[in-house]
């Protein structure tokens, strides 16, 4: 037998091999968090228009490819003073995907909606305006093409559309090169057609943003609001898609 000196106790095992992986569970955790601060979210919007069919897609990724939203409206319809469309929604994180589908009215009484909150938004945060242009200042865009062709039936006005349509295209850059930082050179061109009316525009664009830009964007934005409750159900109301086959 043994000989123990009175009080000694026998150390116990494994106490710092837990603690040695619980600071590496740690340090791959704030690996996991900056390397996601610095992801890009992507933003690529397609909208055409051939004859009366339009169509809108919206696609986004961040988290390096982990998730990824579409945003498919595969028509659009005026009627009268109301904008109907189907909606069709899919995507999310890995084994979370949702999808669905509706179709939506756009009308007078939701853009009403819409102005109301934006009106809100604006007394409720202190220089609004002032972060917007900013925060979307800071969204790059790194492809921008607008096209189209375009024909009246007549060899003269089908000219003239088409020098009004580079104005157009022209004026369009001007503006995105204005509001958000243009890091491609855009493209785009304008075909007549002399043979028969027709009227198609294509225009394709993709953004990107870092995902720890944006949350610094809006915590700004949250600091800045001086009204909480009122900002909220402000936004809350902006961002609420019009109801399913109402206005």
């Amino acid at each position: 037998m043994e000989w123990k000196p009175e009080g000694h106790t026998t150390p116990r095992k494994g106490g710092g091999g837990m603690a040695f992986w619980l600071w590496i569970a740690l340090a791959v955790a704030a690996a996991a968090i900056v390397a996601a601060m610095f992801s890009q979210i992507k933003v690529r919007v397609r909208y055409s228009r051939s004859g009366k069919l339009d169509q809108l897609v919206v696609i986004v990724q961040a988290l390096f490819g982990l998730f990824r939203y579409q945003i498919l409206l595969p028509s659009i319809v005026i009627r009268g003073w109301n904008v109907v469309y189907r909606e069709q929604r899919e995507g999310g994180l890995p084994g979370k995907e949702k999808d669905a589908k509706a179709k939506r009215m756009l009308g007078r009484r939701t853009v009403r909606r819409y102005i109301r909150a934006y009106r809100t938004v604006l007394v409720s945060t202190k220089q609004f305006k002032r972060w917007a242009r900013r925060t979307l200042k800071k969204v790059e865009c790194t492809r921008w093409r607008l096209d189209f062709r375009v024909g009246t039936g007549d060899a003269a006005s089908t000219a003239v559309l088409t020098g009004l349509l580079w104005a157009v295209s022209g004026c369009a850059t001007g503006v995105a090169d204005r509001l958000i930082s243009l890091r491609a050179s855009p493209h785009g061109e304008v075909t007549p057609n002399y043979s028969s009316p027709e009227f198609t525009v294509v225009w394709e664009a993709d953004f990107r943003i870092r995902l720890g830009t944006a949350i610094a964007a809006f915590f700004k934005l949250g600091i800045s609001t001086v009204r909480i409750g009122r900002a909220i159900r402000a936004w809350r109301s902006w961002l609420t898609p019009p109801s399913e086959g109402l206005s």
